[in-house]
């Protein structure tokens, strides 16, 4: 018998690699991505704007044995610093998790895809670096 599994939806009230992206549309992207990838869909938890806490983050951590994974509307909802982020990435794979990330059309289920995860951040960051230097010249 076929097991339809359910996935919790992570979105932010926070800025997403340097945009204000409402909730509202936040969860709209989440909810047609799960269709399309016909995942059961949870309604989202909310990551509120704080410092470096992930607190709704953490508290899925503590529930994920309720659910087959998680879908962030993005990648750049993780934690900017690489070690913390890392953390969380590879707590939800050894608990064989599987992380979506709406936006980017993403799929988080082994270390190989961590990898790709971290190269994305260090493009993203270079490229950022460059941008900055090119725009003060």
């Amino acid at each position: 018998m076929f097991k339809y599994r359910f996935y919790r939806g992570y979105v932010s009230s926070r800025e997403i690699n340097g945009n204000v992206i409402p909730q509202s549309l936040q969860n709209l992207k989440i909810r047609d991505y799960a269709n399309s990838k016909n995942l059961g869909f949870k309604l989202s938890i909310t990551e509120h704007k704080t410092k470096n806490g992930f607190f709704a983050l953490n508290d899925l951590k503590e529930k994920i044995n309720k659910l087959d994974g998680i879908i962030f509307f993005s990648i750049y909802q993780l934690p900017n610093i690489k070690k913390k982020r890392k953390e969380y990435l590879e707590f939800f794979v050894r608990k064989k998790k599987k992380l979506f990330f709406a936006f980017e059309d993403l799929e988080v289920t082994s270390v190989k895809d961590i990898k790709e995860i971290e190269m994305i951040f260090f493009v993203s960051r270079k490229a950022a670096m460059i941008n900055s230097i090119s725009v003060k010249s």
